[in-house]
């Protein structure tokens, strides 16, 4: 599987159009894209595929939060890429990794 460009779409959508590919094609095509990228046993919330793995929201680390602030962080000149919900954003993490600590020690006392 292999990310199409937009020519190799657009190619794709002639073809549908000549009876020569499914209607579906396209829609199947982005499907598989997205289980390639989110995993075999991807899920979904609101039609939208969801980030399940290490320094997810639900999977959160204290690595991944450290790159948020190394990369992130408007305060630092450096950042490659500064956010400006930064604060917010930060808190919302660190709850998170508080969070999946719990669940994993949880799991690990079972």
């Amino acid at each position: 599987m292999v990310t199409k460009t937009v020519e190799e779409i657009e190619e794709m959508r002639i073809l549908v159009e000549r009876g020569e590919l499914p209607p579906d094609a396209i829609e199947k095509h982005y499907e598989a894209e997205a289980k390639n990228v989110f995993g075999h046993d991807a899920k979904k919330v609101k039609g939208e595929y969801v980030e399940q793995g290490i320094g997810s929201p639900g999977n959160q680390t204290a690595n991944s939060i450290a790159a948020y602030k190394k990369y992130c962080n408007p305060a630092n000149p450096k950042a490659s890429d500064p956010d400006p919900n930064f604060t917010e954003n930060l808190a919302r993490m660190e709850k998170e990794l508080a969070d999946s600590n719990k669940k994993r020690a949880k799991k690990a006392a079972a």
